[in-house]
């Protein structure tokens, strides 16, 4: 903390609201960065419960000048904030650019600002520990700004949307690092597939609608679930976007087996269906998972329920989509041509009534914030889930998986309302952590 204090301008109006005096000395916090700093009087407000950054208050803290931020005051400190870090896998230099996510980071900075906060983006090597600081990436508003860089302070609340693709560090020990300084965190993993199977089949209420589920530890248990159910899929622990599925079936004798890819093989004996599953997931113990009747004309469909925590730490239902396969594919991967629809659409193209629909979409979300409420007791704080479910051709609900760290995409297809709450919920979700 800085010896000499910094002068700090509020409006008379913000003075007497804080109850501070000119010349008072006390604390400013902005993340994990504090000043010191002497009450001067500076221009009348209306506002007195916001704060403008000037080049100077800038300069001291760390941060674009020209923004407005929520002031606080905790007993001898005032806080500005929040300041939200955004944690992602890597950043592309030659095209500028974050990927599939960019479009969602711009929108995420935007919600933030629209609640008097700043954010910036940052990957794991841009954490300096030694100097407590991120060289993270900002925009200050406009829709074809390029990504500028500064040094922030580390953030109140880190928002972690890192997602692996090999070639970049893991985010569990950025992760650990920000927490051990105090940095609040949210949407860390949520363990593999068959913990949270197993978490949830031990509540009454959601077992029923969790399709049988086993470790594929042998060829009898595939055998065994064949037998019972004539179909199965075969699934990593970990993993999303449909990647390493497969789905198999007796066929004269044989099991056919067809991958999330399209690809097909017939196999003459469990074990060489096992052989080939665990060769081309990468992993020595998949689950094989009851194959569900759905209704309709063959394209593979099932229901994503994006679920999520607002300002005042609340789980409520954001939207319902629908996500219909292409032709001979067996997931519903939307980056696989797959495509986005109403709940209500797609399930009326099914044949259910009006009143069946209603019954489904009330077990949809009844379930959904069950869910959200157990996982979240289990694993580290969550702010959204993103859970995907199936309906079978007689109406029944039926759970798959839970993701930690969903997409939009979904819900940009169907309605920009329901777009815009989906991008705006975790940033007010932030806020809440936070304090502001």
């Amino acid at each position: 903390m800085n010896k000499n204090p910094v002068k700090l301008a509020l409006s008379p109006e913000a003075i007497e609201h804080w109850g501070l005096s000119k010349g008072e000395k006390l604390s400013l916090a902005l993340g994990k960065k504090t000043v010191k700093v002497m009450i001067t009087q500076g221009e009348s407000s209306t506002e007195p419960e916001y704060i403008y950054i000037d080049r100077e208050l800038a300069r001291v803290m760390g941060v674009p000048e020209g923004i407005r931020l929520n002031l606080k005051k905790q007993g001898k400190t005032l806080r500005m904030g929040p300041l939200i870090g955004i944690l992602a896998g890597r950043y592309s230099k030659e095209r500028a650019s974050f990927g599939s996510q960019n479009s969602f980071f711009r929108s995420l900075l935007a919600s933030l600002r629209d609640l008097n906060g700043i954010g910036f983006i940052f990957c794991p090597s841009d954490i300096n520990s030694e100097r407590k600081s991120i060289y993270g990436y900002y925009i200050m508003g406009k829709t074809d700004e390029r990504w500028k860089r500064m040094r922030f302070p580390f953030p109140d609340v880190c928002y972690n949307r890192h997602a692996s693709d090999g070639s970049s560090p893991g985010s569990y020990h950025s992760i650990t690092l920000l927490t051990r300084h105090g940095v609040k965190s949210f949407n860390s993993s949520i363990g593999s597939k068959w913990a949270v199977h197993k978490l949830l089949l031990s509540h009454r209420d959601i077992a029923p609608h969790l399709p049988e589920t086993h470790l594929l530890n042998s060829g009898k248990v595939l055998l065994s679930m064949i037998k019972k159910h004539h179909e199965v899929y075969l699934k990593p622990p970990s993993g999303c976007k449909g990647r390493g599925i497969m789905r198999v079936s007796r066929k004269k004798g044989a099991y056919l087996l067809k991958t999330y890819q399209s690809n097909s093989y017939l196999c003459r004996s469990a074990q060489e269906v096992l052989q080939k599953t665990r060769g081309r997931m990468n992993c020595t113990m998949p689950i094989v998972q009851q194959s569900i009747r759905l209704p309709g004309n063959g394209k593979h469909i099932d229901f994503r329920v994006l679920v999520q925590k607002d300002r005042f730490n609340q789980w409520s239902l954001t939207g319902i989509a629908a996500r219909i396969g292409v032709d001979g594919q067996i997931t519903t991967n939307l980056h696989a041509g797959g495509k986005a629809q109403d709940a209500q659409t797609s399930l009326l193209d099914r044949g259910f009534t009006p009143e069946q629909i209603v019954s489904i979409n009330n077990k949809l979300e009844e379930l959904a914030l069950k869910i959200a409420v157990i996982i979240d007791s289990k694993y580290r704080t969550l702010g959204e889930l993103g859970l995907d479910f199936l309906v079978d051709k007689k109406g029944k609900v039926w759970f798959l998986e839970a993701n930690p760290r969903p997409g939009r995409r979904s819900f940009k297809d169907i309605s920009a309302e329901l777009r815009r709450i989906a991008v705006s919920r975790p940033m007010e979700y932030a806020c809440f952590l936070a304090g502001f």
